[in-house]
């Protein structure tokens, strides 16, 4: 399929209703270029999505290792890995092409990524690599502990949501949504919550701790959250449970 210009992908294929604000305000603003380029090739969406979580452990990886530099080459792979999540998707729209595998390797790419997210900052916290503040909280088993439950705690939440909800169906307005549970967020303490637990605000998050060296922050502030996250999340449906 022949796509003539950069602004027709903007126009016709760039759109989709799952965007977050960060992918609208940002990624799609570089992904367009991307997607011309790859729309020139033999490649498919499904190939993207793996280079799409190949960035995101890389970026993982370099969060892990020694020194300023590294940490903010960690996070440029991170902004890629949100920008080829925009990309295998105008590049499915533009080819019409679609399939079960790609939504499932979409679903899963962000679980795998934060995986490597979190294990990365656990490294570089724990191995005292990288920090302007020297609280003693963070150079002990409290770092491992946090670095654990950051990744324990968001796979449960995941697994949660996606008991609560079909695969192909994404939060929106809910905090969990699935035929009969279906309870909305009117709180605007749990929207800021759910918004700080999705992949743009993760990555935003650990972009800004590389710039300010508050990697042990943030990893301590998330391995509580994602703790407080998964309780939430159990409440909401067992009082929708309870309310049926």
């Amino acid at each position: 399929m022949n796509i003539s210009s950069i602004k027709e992908i903007r126009e016709k294929y760039q759109y989709s209703p799952s965007d977050t604000w960060y992918a609208r305000m940002v990624c799609r603003k570089f992904s367009v270029y991307f997607t011309w380029f790859f729309l020139r090739t033999p490649i498919i969406p499904n190939q993207i999505t793996f280079l799409m979580i190949l960035s995101g452990i890389i970026g993982g990886i370099f969060l892990g290792i020694k020194g300023h530099i590294t940490g903010l080459i960690g996070v440029l792979f991170l902004q890629l890995f949100l920008i080829l999540d925009c990309v295998d998707g105008e590049v499915a729209r533009c080819k019409k092409k679609f399939s079960s595998k790609g939504k499932f390797l979409d679903l899963v790419a962000n679980d795998i990524v934060f995986i490597s997210i979190f294990s990365g900052l656990t490294s570089r916290v724990f191995s005292n690599n990288y920090e302007i503040f020297d609280f003693s909280l963070f150079h002990n088993p409290f770092v491992i502990i946090s670095g654990i439950s950051a990744i324990i705690f968001f796979l449960l939440s995941k697994l949660s949501s996606y008991h609560a909800k079909e695969v192909d169906e994404r939060i929106s307005g809910n905090f969990l949504k699935s035929g009969r549970i279906n309870i909305k967020i009117k709180s605007t303490i749990l929207r800021m919550v759910y918004n700080l637990s999705s992949p743009p605000p993760i990555i935003v998050i650990v972009t800004v701790g590389a710039v300010f060296n508050l990697f042990s922050y943030i990893l301590f502030f998330y391995g509580i959250f994602f703790l407080m996250y998964y309780l939430a999340s159990l409440g909401v449906k067992l009082k929708s449970n309870g309310v049926e």
